[in-house]
């Protein structure tokens, strides 16, 4: 096959492939409008998640405090549709409490989750807990007894390692 066949027949799978999804993004908004019309409501997958903009107004929050406190106002306030990682490190850079990036944001929610204050959604969003568990502190543990050897049970090992060095040079020679 020549370099040009190759090429026409990979542009050809495209085309087609290109095809078959813009086909099938038709079958899902028409079945999605369906199922709007069923229910009478938005569902989940038609919804849009919010974002930190389309949800809260600056005078809505105070962006004056702790970070974390920050944080978890806006997941609180987003609801039951979440809020992306992303969106919240975005609305944290605009207002100046992060430089960039949203590895702090992560760090947060981590600690949240622990803590029972957020769970995870499976799309990767957000949303604050219904009922916060309680994390409970291990008890502490009792320090062990240093244990001693008792003179005999000292004097059965060295009896023991000097038979075994025996025997080891014993065998060599």
């Amino acid at each position: 096959m020549s370099n040009s066949t190759f090429i026409g027949d990979l542009n050809a799978r495209i085309l087609e492939a290109e095809r078959i999804i813009a086909h099938q993004n038709e079958n899902l908004a028409a079945l999605r409008h369906l199922l709007r019309i069923e229910t009478g409501a938005s569902t989940p997958e038609t919804a849009k998640p919010n974002s930190v903009e389309g949800t809260q107004t600056p005078s809505d929050i105070d962006y004056k405090g702790k970070t974390s406190d920050i944080i978890l106002t806006l997941v609180q306030r987003s609801g039951e549709s979440g809020i992306r990682p992303r969106d919240l490190a975005e609305a944290l850079v605009e207002h100046k409490l992060i430089n960039k990036g949203s590895n702090a944001v992560y760090s947060y929610l981590s600690e949240f989750k622990k803590k029972g204050l957020v769970r995870q959604k499976s799309e990767g969003l957000y949303v604050a807990s219904t009922k916060p568990t309680v994390v409970t502190a291990a008890a502490p543990r009792k320090p062990q007894k240093k244990r001693k050897l008792s003179p005999e049970g000292l004097e059965a090992i060295r009896k023991a390692v000097k038979a075994r060095w025996a025997a080891v040079k014993k065998a060599k020679g």
